[in-house]
């Protein structure tokens, strides 16, 4: 039987840094953004050759699954499963994007297991101001569906309310262990304390720029995003006047003042240091 452990986010949510990590204990085998819209079959991600040909195939039919599609993703997890040297037949898959319905995700792989394939799904979220700032941080504003996307986080976080298994990035920061047993237990793959260590010993050794791009940590590390402001100011405001989101945000204990996230420095003056100082984005 092969079992896919599934993490479904929005983009700078920490899916890369949770999906790698929970692999960590036994170096399972990492699906990563299986659907495309890149090609990851060279290096680091190494996925089967076949992943290219879903990429494509998946934006030519307007990313929505079909027969076909969902056929030839289970032929690529098959393969991938079969690097579990475990013999667990696990294999991690991060999905940081709204790429299909919970209805469609249900239809086409809910009722898998008659195929030898088992589906687990996973949803983490992050505070929506301090994960559109993470974007504007690192100049990858191009990544949100419009300057403040609203629309699209609303979307996922009636997603996470249903979720059966629902996760917070706040929470994998500072409670590494908590998060990683109730992953594991959301997933129904055994973990023994020293296995969740070791996922926890990889979140605090490795950092993830991007899926591609990881670091070794430093003692005291704080991502830029949560230290500086770089979104426009204007963002502020729409998440803060949205009635749906600021309940939201309340019932997370986020914060919901202003002075929370823009702190001390003016934005004006922190986007002429960003240009003059390397820093560290997350």
């Amino acid at each position: 039987m092969v079992h896919i452990g599934w993490i479904f986010s929005l983009v700078r949510s920490g899916s890369s840094a949770a999906g790698y990590a929970a692999a960590a204990p036994w170096d399972l085998p990492v699906a990563d953004e299986l659907f495309g819209p890149w090609d990851r079959t060279g290096p680091p991600h190494n996925m089967p050759k076949r992943q290219a040909e879903l990429a494509r195939a998946f934006r030519a039919v307007g990313n929505i699954l079909t027969a076909e599609i969902v056929g030839l993703a289970h032929d690529i997890l098959r393969e991938l499963a079969q690097r579990d040297n475990t013999g667990k037949g696990w294999v991690v898959c991060k999905c940081p994007h709204l790429m299909f319905t919970p209805k469609d995700f249900n239809t086409w792989f809910g009722a898998t297991s008659a195929q030898g394939i088992v589906h687990h799904q996973a949803h983490l979220i992050r505070n929506p101001i301090r994960r559109a700032n993470s974007c504007y941080a690192r100049g990858w504003e191009h990544m949100l569906n419009d300057p403040y996307e609203l629309g699209a986080y609303r979307t996922f976080m009636q997603r996470w309310n249903d979720a059966e298994t629902k996760l917070r990035f706040e929470d994998m920061r500072t409670e590494p262990s908590e998060f990683f047993h109730a992953l594991y237990e959301g997933w129904g793959l055994a973990a023994t304390d020293s296995e969740i260590q070791r996922a926890c010993d990889y979140l605090a050794e490795q950092y993830h720029d991007s899926s591609a791009q990881r670091r070794t940590l430093t003692p005291g590390f704080v991502p830029q995003s949560e230290t500086n402001w770089a979104a426009p100011g204007e963002l502020l405001d729409v998440y803060l006047a949205d009635d749906e989101i600021h309940s939201f945000m309340q019932e997370q204990g986020w914060p919901t003042n202003r002075s929370s996230y823009e702190g001390w420095l003016p934005r004006k003056l922190w986007r002429a240091l960003k240009g003059k100082s390397p820093g560290i984005s997350a």
